[in-house]
């Protein structure tokens, strides 16, 4: 048997050393290249954006849509909320042309705000979130997209999808709209503004046209919606109402 001496042990001790950290430093770049490598795939960047959003804890968003039929053009919908996933909370404030509405969610209690101001309690049901939570609509829809593209701008990736019809007809009735007879959805398209960085989703604009009844009348209708969302993972301070 070989007997190594003392000096031979402490070079191959220090060999093994260097090896295991060159080793390590290879696996850390490894991991950062897959984390932070720049994606050219629609498809890959869509499954990227569905992930963060998983990841996020919490949310703030403004939304505008507006509607345009008959040679006029008016706000649908205007409004703001903030999404507590850690804490399984949701404030939500809307407003349209005839009424407006409030909506805070505390665990699997959901309070609506009455026209007189008073507070109605519900048992949540996870359509009620689902409806609100602008992250989960967009990773259902990225989800069930059959046509995806996209494009690089200065700060932000474009991602543009063309959902799945059948999936968009299920997502328009929670939303109350349904289309009747010869009513008929004729095209929608949504355009995600991405941060380049973080993979974090800025903007959500979106694009509706469909043949409504108007009126007794077969017409063009439009409707441009418009989310920002922003100040991910900020502390909440979203508390239920007094009733």
């Amino acid at each position: 048997m070989i007997q190594l001496s003392l000096s031979d042990k402490k070079r191959i001790d220090k060999q093994l050393l260097i090896f295991l950290a060159i080793m390590c430093i290879l696996i850390i770049f490894t991991v950062y290249y897959i984390e932070h490598r720049e994606i050219n795939d629609a498809y890959a960047l869509a499954g990227r954006v569905i992930d963060n959003s998983k990841n996020a804890d919490s949310y703030h968003f403004d939304i505008h849509s507006n509607i345009s039929m008959l040679g006029e053009s008016f706000t649908l919908i205007k409004g703001n909320g903030s999404v507590d996933y850690k804490n399984g909370k949701m404030a939500v404030k809307l407003r349209s042309m005839k009424e407006s509405m409030d909506i805070i969610i505390i665990d699997e209690n959901a309070y609506f705000r009455n026209s007189d101001a008073s507070w109605e309690t519900r048992k949540l049901g996870q359509q009620t979130w689902d409806s609100y939570d602008q992250l989960t609509q967009t990773s259902l829809l990225l989800a069930n997209s059959t046509d995806l593209s996209m494009e690089r701008g200065d700060a932000y990736l474009i991602l543009t999808a063309l959902p799945d019809n059948s999936t968009l007809l299920q997502e328009a009735e929670k939303a109350g709209l349904q289309l009747k007879g010869d009513e008929r959805l004729n095209e929608y398209s949504i355009r995600y503004l991405i941060d380049r960085d973080s993979y974090r989703i800025m903007s959500i604009e979106s694009r509706t046209e469909f043949m409504m009844n108007v009126q007794g009348l077969m017409s063009p209708v439009t409707i441009n919606n418009q989310v920002d969302v922003y100040n991910y993972n900020e502390k909440m301070d979203i508390e239920a109402p007094i009733i």
